[in-house]
């Protein structure tokens, strides 16, 4: 199955030239996404859940089942082990043919996820850069994050500074308190009294699409509604190097939908070595492409 031909409007251009993001809205019907939101909580509600799960800092610590569900904030790698998941978001027709416009016609999934802010537990992500925590030199990647519950000021949605995409990537640092690696405390103030916030509100089946290195949190959920989203990074074989990563899986080869379940690994022969030198002449062929994109 090929992917169908997307091509941005006028509003998602700018919105992609000059704050670094854009939002699609009903990318999946509002029913299949509270399906897919059901194919998570009842993961949470086993005693082990499947993936790579990260316990949330503001664990309750429950005995019953449903409060040991509030104990994580991510499962990591756990849409790829989701097929009603995988096959409509992370290799859905609408989001590869967005990718597809990004990053050609062989794609690879880098990364997904999925982002649990549980209702007066959930925990802040500190402000970040997507490729300041990959740390792995890669600045093309494409990143969406799909609504499954509806995200909300009230329920702690994502807020981004816009135009901050335009930054180098800054080196995060580690207080005290973090999380995980964060952007400099001072710096990031600096750039919200100079550029601001924009709360990113969404209802569950939209998507939320956004360059690597745009500035970007979420507050905690102090509501008594959960925010359940998922998430993806789109790349290629050219920007990836070559280099074999363990959980990388193919999203699409030449324009075709790879429907293969459990997803095809995206291996490259030799470990990557000898591709690598071949790929990385092309990465700056795809980088002049997106740059050249976001000035059109």
């Amino acid at each position: 199955m090929k992917t169908k031909d997307w091509t941005p409007s006028e509003e998602q251009k700018q919105q992609w030239e000059e704050h670094g993001y854009f939002v699609l809205r009903n990318v999946v019907p509002r029913d299949l996404a509270i399906d897919m939101r059901g194919v998570i909580k009842n993961e949470l509600l086993k005693p082990e859940p499947e993936g790579r799960p990260d316990v949330d800092p503001m664990d309750p610590m429950g005995d019953t089942p449903e409060a040991k569900a509030l104990r994580f904030r991510k499962l990591g790698n756990f849409c790829s082990q989701a097929p009603l998941i995988w096959h409509n978001f992370q290799t859905g027709a609408p989001m590869l043919s967005v990718a597809r416009h990004f990053l050609g016609d062989d794609i690879i999934i880098k990364f997904n996820s999925v982002f649990v802010k549980p209702g007066t537990t959930g925990s802040a992500t500190p402000w970040h850069q997507d490729n300041g925590l990959w740390r792995d030199g890669e600045t093309e990647p494409f990143n969406a994050w799909m609504a499954l519950d509806p995200a909300t000021r009230e329920n702690g949605c994502m807020q981004f500074i816009p135009g901050s995409h335009k930054t180098e990537i800054v080196p995060h640092v580690l207080y005290e308190d973090s999380l995980h690696a964060e952007l400099p405390r001072e710096r990031v103030q600096e750039m919200i009294d100079k550029h601001g916030v924009v709360h990113i509100e969404a209802e569950p089946g939209d998507v939320v699409c956004w360059h690597s290195t745009l500035w970007h949190y979420s507050p905690p959920n102090p509501s008594p509604n959960s925010r359940i989203a998922i998430a993806g990074v789109w790349s290629n074989p050219a920007i990836n190097g070559g280099l074999n990563r363990p959980l990388t899986k193919w999203g699409m080869k030449n324009r075709q939908i790879c429907t293969a379940f459990p997803p095809e690994p995206a291996d490259f022969e030799g470990g990557g070595a000898a591709q690598a030198g071949a790929a990385q002449k092309d990465r700056k062929h795809y980088a002049s492409q997106l740059n050249q994109e976001a000035r059109k």
